[in-house]
């Protein structure tokens, strides 16, 4: 049962994550460029979205620099992850926008509860 509450959570928490990503988007790109809008924007989704997933979804509180790194590689792989399937829909259906970006991030949600669960913010024994 405890799994089906951490999905729940993560759901939610991405809802949240990605308001905070279009919301600083949408402020920014009216004053700078797309590139540097986007990159911040994407920072800061990622910032709040270590804060909701460590602390919130899986109820990690111990600190640990090796936990940001895996984090942050995470979502690095997450980001090649939906960016290729995102393309390789879209070079198999083009015009198909709209089920590349369901797929893409589909994947995207799978593989990082996934390893979000089992490494990153995973519970050692003692």
């Amino acid at each position: 049962m405890k799994i089906n509450k951490e999905i729940v959570k993560f759901l939610f928490a991405g809802l949240i994550i990605n308001a905070v990503d279009f919301s600083v988007y949408y402020m920014l790109f009216h004053f700078i460029s797309f590139g540097i809008s986007k990159g911040i924007s994407f920072t800061c989704a990622s910032m709040v979205g270590y804060l909701l997933n460590k602390y919130w979804t899986f109820k990690h509180n111990q600190p640990s620099y090796a936990e940001v790194g895996r984090y942050i590689l995470i979502n690095i792989l997450a980001l090649a992850i939906n960016v290729l399937t995102n393309q390789g829909i879209l070079n198999v259906r083009p015009g198909a926008v709209g089920l590349a970006l369901v797929i893409a991030t589909v994947s995207t949600g799978i593989f990082t509860f996934v390893c979000f669960k089992w490494w990153v913010f995973r519970t050692l024994l003692k």
